[in-house]
């Protein structure tokens, strides 16, 4: 079987390979390079169009003939050599209408050069073979139909010819992405899909419209990974940053130097300010040993990016360049001293341009001279390292600390005294840097990314969102710390200072180069220090990183607008016309082309859901009619089927409406943008050339508004603005017939409608303004997905007709609208008659009683969050007779209410006494005694608090806390919440306890310790107080307990 499969291939070949000898290409003409996979494979006049890997029934149909997404028909005729072959006894295997030999093989291998050639033999060709193209890595040309997905995310049938040709046919189970099934031509018994299509193309071709295939862009390869990336680069170049990068680790990979100069041209364009490619970019021109490019690189470079990388990359290739070991003359280290200075200038009071510095100083100090000798070289030395050593220290930087010790050793090393009086000088102003530095490296730098690869800012709420607005927040913080002028130099070198603020804006922007307001906040700032140049610039360089900012086109319009410099008369005129509009052209056009990107996308989204939904509806049918064909299905299978498959249907329809959905309202966006934008450009062209005429030189705003209907993309608000710029600048009957043409433009746009009754308000013409207001209206809730619409209506000509209008015609439209809205309460809609935006005297609440309206509101007591202590009970003695308190003045102070509970007063009843407001009446402490008796008493009471006893008659309990400790231990954090180290107070009295000795000066003993109330003294005034006063047992209690101090 395997010699007969082997004549059988051999013979349909003859003449033509020759499988012994080994496979040469025929040489493309002089202008043909190699395949490029963005574009299509046209079969040569011979070429039957059996070529196609699929059969008709699954091939989409021809497309059109302008050769953009499909393969222009060519008409055939069925080849004589496919039947001329020798038929073997058993049916070899096939694939693809090929012979495979290696049956042993699973797979068939994804390119065969003498397959491909046999088949352009079998089909008639005479032509060479084509050139090898599946694994050819030229394929940098982006084709913009393109979209940004590899070859697996698209369907098989959007496959071109060229590339299908030496693939395998599929089966149904293998067919990747559930795409339409075709015949299985590697099983016994299915049809020959080469045969199969040579006959379909032998009927005449008849025109078929292009399928929604069609409409997508051709797939690439899994192969063509440079394709692939192209592909994505042309579709988002400013926000797929990895798609550049694998490109140009691709190209270098490949050795395809000129290829990866290419991208690296291109990123920069997008991202001129990115200075890690940058110094990417010069490392693999250096590589390469290409000096002079690389010195061009630096020149593009440095202006573009103040990046510290790019620096200290220069100042590596100056050292290279001119050699300071073989410097005889001395001329290679003044150039390298010049280039330090040069680089320090830009990037030394950078933070992290510590290396720099302290690089510089290890330099200085390699140069002729001897450090601390006495002639005129060792003296120049010493004062070049002197200068630098005091620069170095007074910029905050991440090696201050370093530099700083170094020149306090270098200063002592020469001379001490005049040392001393040098570090004293400068002493102020390393204190200043150092205390900058702390900052700086404990708060404002804490977090910050200092990228070079900006990335679009995310939508909110969508990933990464929280986290590109956390960098914008403390890229802020750190500027608005710099601009607060850290280093006090803003009065004393302000041009140090403006460096320092420009330098930080420069590196923000690097990062955040997407963010629109930080570019204005720069620009704004330079305006306002008298930095016009500089501001100019940002301006210009933040609208090339944002053309599509409304704020920077605006922002440098304005500055165009302000300007003074143009000539006078109409030449003038003309030409500052010219200048303020090319910031509004160009923000134009960008939207513009965004709007057509934001089409062409929902069309590409749209015909591949609907190329899936149609080859997944494909299989599901074929399998219905195998299992009906097989008789195996019955009619609940049918009817289950059929139901599966209506809801596959109203599920696709569902995705069709929110992709539409999604788009229409990224498109109505940008239609908003648009007019508002014009609106923006008329009104400026209006205070420039005035009203003008669009047939003129001079076409003013009129002229502008004429363009901007002709353009397109117009919403109503442009009408509005233009109708009311001639009505209050120029009072012309215009106004009138702009609103009319509007109206007949958006019969149905509420925000329109309403500015024009408003209009014919302010015009004292209330009978059109309710002809149009009651013409809207029926048409607005004659659908009743539109009556939400018409309220902002409703509410306008209900406030209009309760001012000037009469109490019949209010009643009929409160109907109206109680009908339409019946979800508003009436008493508002009644209450709107009367009111204002400024009052409203139907809700206001007057004051008639001040005593039981006005009562203060008494913030009760908040028990602590520690924990919640309970009231002691209050004894019966305390009512009885008067409370006996450890202290007079705590009897007598006018908290004592909040402690102490309220009592009624014979003199006047306690109300309310369970509402727990202040009570009235306090209850009275005891009197203190007078004279010597007194003031015994006060101490002894004060005595026996210290000691921690109980007060005379008080029960033995925890005391109630003061208000003020109670609100205080409510707002503290708890215990709990504390975790850092604790402090021990028995461990601390354990540890004195344990100690053996302390040393003890000579001639002193231990302290005694005092014993607060036991002395004689002490003791024998209080027994005679407590027998005088009563309480005599518990005094004896007291006086024959143990001293707890020791005898």
């Amino acid at each position: 079987m395997a010699d007969d499969a082997e004549r059988a291939f051999l013979a349909a070949q003859t003449d033509e390979y020759d499988p012994t000898a080994g496979y040469t290409m025929t040489e493309a003409p002089v202008d043909q390079e190699e395949y490029d996979p963005a574009t299509s494979y046209s079969p040569p006049s011979g070429h039957s169009a059996s070529m196609q890997p699929e059969s008709a029934a699954n091939s989409p149909p021809a497309a059109d003939t302008d050769g953009e997404n499909g393969l222009k028909p060519q008409p055939t005729q069925p080849s004589a050599d496919t039947s001329a072959a020798p038929t073997p006894s058993k049916r070899p295997r096939t694939v693809g209408g090929f012979v495979d030999e290696s049956e042993d093989e699973e797979e068939a291998p994804a390119v065969q050069p003498p397959e491909a050639s046999a088949t352009l033999r079998a089909s008639g060709a005479t032509e060479s073979p084509q050139p090898f193209f599946t694994n050819t890595s030229n394929n940098t040309l982006p084709n913009p139909d393109v979209q940004l997905h590899s070859a697996q995310d698209q369907a098989p049938a959007s496959i071109s010819a060229s590339v299908a040709v030496n693939e395998p046919a599929l089966s149904v189970a293998s067919h990747p992405n559930g795409s339409t099934p075709v015949p299985d031509a590697t099983k016994p018994g299915a049809p020959d899909v080469m045969t199969l299509s040579a006959r379909q193309s032998a009927a005449p071709a008849t025109p078929a419209p292009a399928p929604a295939s069609a409409m997508l862009p051709k797939a690439r390869l899994p192969q063509d990974r440079v394709g692939i990336l192209e592909d994505r680069i042309a579709e988002d170049p400013r926000g797929d940053i990895e798609a550049w990068l694998s490109l140009i680790e691709e190209h270098r990979r490949r050795h395809k130097h000129d290829e990866a100069r290419a991208v690296f041209e291109r990123f920069l364009k997008v991202f001129p300010s990115s200075g890690e490619q940058w110094v990417e970019y010069i490392a693999f021109e250096t590589e390469l040993d290409e000096l002079p490019k690389v010195e061009h690189l630096f020149g593009r470079s440095i202006p573009l990016a103040q990046y510290l990388g790019i620096y200290s990359a220069y100042i590596d290739f100056i050292r290279r360049r001119f050699n300071l070991t073989t410097d005889q003359s001395g001329q290679n280290r003044q150039t390298v001293t010049q280039a330090y200075e040069f680089v320090l200038g830009y990037v030394g009071l950078d933070v992290q341009a510590g290396k720099l510095w302290l690089d510089y100083i290890e330099m200085l100090k390699t140069g002729p001279g001897v450090l601390g000798g006495t002639n005129w070289q060792d003296m120049q030395k010493m004062d070049t390292l002197r200068k630098v050593y005091q620069r170095a220290v007074s910029v905050p930087h991440n090696a201050t600390l370093e530099i700083w010790r170094e020149y306090d050793k270098f200063e002592m090393n020469i001379n001490r005294i005049s040392g001393r009086k040098h570090l004293q000088e400068t002493s102020p102003g390393y204190m200043t840097a150092r205390s900058a530095i702390n900052v700086l490296d404990n708060n404002i730098t804490r977090g910050v990314v200092r990228t070079t690869l900006p990335k679009l800012p995310p939508a909110a709420g969508f990933d990464g969102y929280e986290e590109y607005m956390n960098q914008v927040k403390l890229w802020k913080n750190w500027i608005q710390w710099e601009k607060s002028d850290p280093l006090e130099c803003a009065t004393d070198n302000r041009d140090l200072y403006n460096k320092r603020v420009l330098h930080i804006y420069k590196n923000a922007l690097m990062a955040l180069r997407f963010w629109p307001e930080l570019w204005y906040e720069a620009a704004e700032w330079c305006f306002e220090n008298n930095l016009q140049t500089e501001a100019d610039k940002f301006l210009n360089d933040g609208m090339d990183a944002n053309p599509e900012s409304c704020l920077l086109a605006f922002k440098k319009a304005n500055q165009v607008e302000q300007r003074t410099d143009f000539e006078d008369g109409q030449a003038g005129i003309i030409a500052k016309g010219k200048a303020v509009r090319e910031p509004y052209q160009r923000l134009l056009d960008t939207l513009y082309g965004l709007t057509a990107q934001v089409k062409k996308r929902e069309e590409h989204s749209i015909a591949r859901a609907k190329e899936q939904y149609e080859a997944q509806k494909a299989a599901d049918e074929a399998a219905r009619a195998l299992a009906t064909k097989n008789e195996d299905a019955d009619d609940e299978e049918e009817l289950a089927a059929a139901r599966r498959a209506k809801e596959k249907e109203d599920a696709f329809n569902a995705q069709l409406k929110a992709v539409s959905a999604g788009y229409n309202a990224q498109t109505q966006n940008l239609k908003k943008t648009l007019t508002y934008t014009w609106i923006a450009l008329m009104r400026a062209m209006r205070r420039v050339q005035g009203k003008g005429h669009p047939k003129e030189d001079v076409g003013g705003f009129r002229g502008i508004f004429t363009e901007a209907r002709n353009k397109g993309k117009l919403l109503s608000e442009a009408y509005v603005a233009s109708a009311l710029i001639e009505h209050h600048c120029y009072q012309e009957p215009a106004a009138q017939k702009i609103f009319e043409r509007g109206m007949r433009l958006f019969p149905e746009d509420e925000h329109f409608v309403l500015e024009y009754i408003k209009h014919l308000i302010k015009l004292n013409d209330p009978t059109n303004a309710r002809a149009v207001f009651e013409t809207v209206v029926g048409k607005l809730t004659a659908k009743p997905e539109n009556i939400h619409r018409a309220k902002s209506l409703f509410v306008f000509f209900h406030d209009y007709e309760a001012q000037f209008g009469e109490l019949t015609q209010i009643m009929k439209l409160e109907q109206r609208m109680a009908t339409l809205f019946p979800e508003d309460p009436r008493l508002h809609r009644f209450s709107q008659r009367f009111a204002s935006p400024a009052f409203d005297p139907i809700s206001v609440r007057h004051v008639i009683s001040p005593r039981t309206q006005m009562r203060p509101v008494m913030p009760s007591i908040m028990t602590s969050i520690e924990e919640q202590q309970p009231i002691p009970a209050i004894p019966p003695q305390m009512v009885a007779e008067p409370q006996r308190l450890a202290s007079p003045g705590l009897g007598n102070s006018p908290h004592l209410g909040n402690l102490l509970p309220a009592t009624n007063s014979p003199k006047r009843p306690l109300e309310d006494a369970d509402d727990g407001t202040q009570p009235r009446k306090l209850a009275r402490g005891e009197s203190p005694l007078k004279g010597a008796a007194g003031r015994r008493l006060d101490a002894a009471r004060r005595n026996l608090a210290t000691t921690g006893a109980t007060p005379v008659g008080q029960p033995v309990g925890p005391p109630p806390l003061p208000r003020g400790v109670n609100f205080l231990l409510t707002i503290i954090p708890g215990a709990h919440t504390y975790r850092e180290t604790r402090f021990k107070a028995e461990g601390l009295v354990n540890l004195l306890r344990d100690v053996a000795a302390i040393p003890v000066p000579p001639g002193q003993g231990p302290p005694q310790p005092q014993r607060w109330g036991t002395t004689p003294t002490t003791a024998q005034q209080l027994q005679s107080i407590q027998e005088k006063y009563g309480n005599s047992g518990h005094a004896a209690a007291m006086q024959g307990a143990p001293n707890p101090w020791g005898p």
